[in-house]
């Protein structure tokens, strides 16, 4: 029996893909899902050009000439905390008035006309597999699968925005 050390999660599927790019020369998907299999991470080719794809992952020529991953240099992917261009931490910092779970649906407030800059930078985290999400001006509404995820992504959510 196989010890289960990686939760099924696609923040937590991203990390690891983000850290096998990271220290490995990974030149294909095929490569790359070998490696998460090594893992115990099962992911098929389309999920795994979706999260590819998600995070900014683009092919660069290497020193020897072929072709490898790269990452964006502005993402710290070795914390697991998906920050995006601007940082998501301190995103939330400056937007974040409040976040509510109303059963499975997040509700997350801020200053007028932040709402979709906020819920843009949250999508993009991948820290979470919300069933979709919708801004207005001051307001986003973020469906989850369940009462517990949706908690779960406040209380991540506020966390983070008291780090920024």
């Amino acid at each position: 029996m196989t010890t289960r050390t990686l939760p099924a999660s696609v923040a937590a599927r991203r990390a690891r893909i983000a850290a096998l790019i990271v220290e490995r020369s990974v030149g294909s998907q095929e490569e790359l899902g070998r490696l998460l299999a090594d893992d115990g991470i099962q992911v098929t080719q389309a999920t795994l050009s979706r999260d590819l794809d998600a995070m900014g992952a683009i092919k660069r020529s290497g020193d020897g000439g072929a072709a490898r991953y790269t990452l964006p240099a502005q993402t710290d992917w070795d914390t697991s905390l998906h920050t995006g261009d601007a940082g998501l931490t301190h995103v939330l910092a400056e937007t974040l008035l409040r976040a509510e779970a109303a059963q499975n649906i997040a509700v997350l407030h801020t200053p007028p006309g932040a709402a979709q800059y906020l819920a843009g930078h949250v999508d993009r985290s991948g820290l979470f597999a919300p069933v979709g999400t919708v801004a207005g001006d001051d307001t986003i509404i973020i469906v989850m699968r369940s009462n517990a995820e949706a908690q779960q992504m406040c209380d991540t959510l506020l966390d983070l925005s008291e780090k920024g």
